[in-house]
């Protein structure tokens, strides 16, 4: 696996020992894509738009989603707290970078809550018919959201 994926950063260079939790949240974003494209290839629509590829499994689905919500609620309750408070002990640059980055990982978030909200339970063949066009905004959100969290990161290597 490359560091990239389909445009998604998936490992940045090592971080000093005194942020070393950093890693945690990158092998939890590199879990979260390996699940995010398994659904994703499975998805797509086969034939006619009236069946859905009978290869999705509800099951990665929900896996995905669950997955989904622990990682943005760790980026939200712990993760960005962390940074933030790190950046507030200086000032400068990377508090700057800071308040113009987390709007925008907050706006990727009211999307993959919705669509965690739709496909995390109740699922049936008419929204499974929607499934890949979301999954593809899902994808757009995450890359967004990933390339503003390393902007974070990136300002947290500001501090020394």
């Amino acid at each position: 696996m490359t560091d990239l994926q389909h445009g998604f950063n998936t490992s940045l260079q090592d971080v000093d020992d005194k942020f070393a939790w950093i890693n945690d949240m990158i092998k939890s974003r590199q879990e979260l894509l390996v699940l995010y494209m398994k659904v994703l290839s499975t998805s797509v629509l086969e034939g006619d738009k009236s069946t859905y590829n009978r290869k999705l499994n509800y099951n990665d689905i929900t896996d995905f989603c669950d997955k989904l919500v622990d990682y943005l609620s760790t980026g939200h309750f712990d993760l960005y707290p962390r940074i933030l408070h790190l950046m507030e002990e200086i000032s400068g640059r990377s508090l700057s970078i800071a308040r113009r980055v987390l709007p925008k990982i907050e706006n990727t978030t009211e999307y993959l809550m919705r669509f965690n909200d739709v496909y995390s339970q109740d699922l049936n063949e008419n929204k499974l018919m929607s499934i890949h066009r979301d999954l593809v905004e899902v994808g757009k959100c995450l890359e967004i959201r990933f390339k503003n969290e390393d902007r974070l990161i990136i300002g947290l290597k500001l501090i020394k």
